[in-house]
């Protein structure tokens, strides 16, 4: 998966960028490490936690944390 995929089927926290497009995981409540894997159909930086982004996303991401 590469950082500039359209990712689709968002709930909208994930489709902002606020939540994890894997586990759900809201970012305004909890503080895990993220990294960037694709956009959502808005074109927004969308983003999965560290421990649930499969290892070619991390690949893709250079082991960007933010």
């Amino acid at each position: 998966m590469s950082r500039d995929a359209i990712i689709t089927g968002l709930t909208p926290l994930q489709a902002d960028g606020l939540a994890c497009v894997e586990c759900g995981a809201d970012y305004l409540r909890v503080r895990v490490p993220q990294v960037p894997v694709g956009r959502s159909v808005t074109g927004s930086q969308v983003f999965a936690c560290l421990g649930c982004c499969r290892a070619d996303a991390r690949r893709a991401a250079g082991g960007v944390r933010r």
